[in-house]
């Protein structure tokens, strides 16, 4: 008997769905460069080194930030070579407030170290070398080869794009590698660096995470997620109408017979009256003692 083979073609997109689906994409891609064509990463830098540097300062902490600490911190360690001999406490005192800045610094030194003796002090230029550095992941490596060295290897997922990135339909996904595949597998190589960077601009300005300016989003006519005027009641007139049902609670209320109400309990019997000793036994027995009392005194 032959193996039975799942028939998948209900689930698979037709043509038509997938021509719409790339058309809005390269939309989206147009109309991104046109609204933030100035677009690029906001964390101060010359050169790859500073850009490493300052993108692993930069986690839990904010662009801004950290650009009032890399002047100093640049001044004092302009190389790897120099990074690499730094007095921890010094360069902790450097970094302090970046938040979680022991842990940083212990990976500044690291990294710098391993370029020293595995790249001669150079930043590498591949994501397999990238990620092998201390306290250098997919996002950083990204930052780094597409901002400061021109190669789109990847796109870049920050929180932003995490957030947008299914808001605009692009992916289902929560976790930022999953995230970065599909973005990968849906936008040319070539707007790789460029689509992350103007996304991230679009986040911090426009699409916030709790109140998205859909009203002023240039993306929102593309957009699946955004509330526009008539947009939610043309889907409520699309949904059919069904009779509501009155709660379980008030229906049970209505059916149930109304509760008689209980006979008062009978009265109870009077508890037996006390009976009270006849005041005359009383005192005949008080007259008896004082006769006895005077008779024993004549005796005498």
């Amino acid at each position: 008997m032959s193996a039975l083979v799942r028939n998948t073609t209900s689930r698979q997109p037709g043509p038509g769905r997938k021509t719409d689906e790339a058309a809005r994409i390269a939309a989206l891609i147009t109309t991104l460069a046109t609204t933030w064509p100035d677009a690029v990463v906001e964390l101060d830098h010359r050169n790859a080194f500073e850009l490493l540097c300052a993108t692993i300062l930069a986690a839990q902490s904010t662009d801004k930030m950290i650009n009032t600490i890399t002047p100093a911190l640049f001044a004092r360690y302009p190389d790897a070579r120099a990074l690499a001999g730094a007095d921890p406490d010094e360069l902790e005192r450097l970094v302090h407030r970046s938040g979680f800045f022991r842990n940083k610094a212990k990976n500044l030194r690291a990294m710098a170290q391993a370029l020293v003796d595995r790249h001669g002090g150079e930043v590498p230029t591949t994501m397999a070398e990238l990620v092998e550095l201390p306290g250098v992941a997919r996002k950083t490596a990204n930052v780094v080869l597409g901002s400061a060295l021109g190669i789109d290897a990847g796109v870049v997922v920050d929180t932003h794009v995490s957030r947008l990135a299914p808001r605009l339909g692009l992916s289902t996904e929560t976790d930022p590698v999953k995230i970065e595949r599909d973005l990968m597998a849906a936008l040319p190589q070539d707007a790789w660096t460029s689509f992350a960077h103007r996304l991230i601009w679009h986040g911090r300005r426009v699409c916030h995470a709790r109140a998205p300016a859909c009203g002023e989003c240039s993306l929102a006519p593309l957009c699946p997620s955004a509330d526009l005027p008539g947009r939610g009641e043309a889907a409520a007139a699309a949904r059919p109408v069904t009779a509501t049902r009155a709660p379980k609670a008030a229906a049970k209320a209505s059916t149930k017979p109304a509760a008689t109400a209980k006979p008062a309990p009978k009265a109870t019997k009077p508890a037996p009256k006390a009976t009270a000793r006849p005041a005359a036994k009383a005192t005949a027995t008080a007259k008896a003692a004082t006769k006895a009392t005077r008779s024993a005194g004549t005796r005498r």
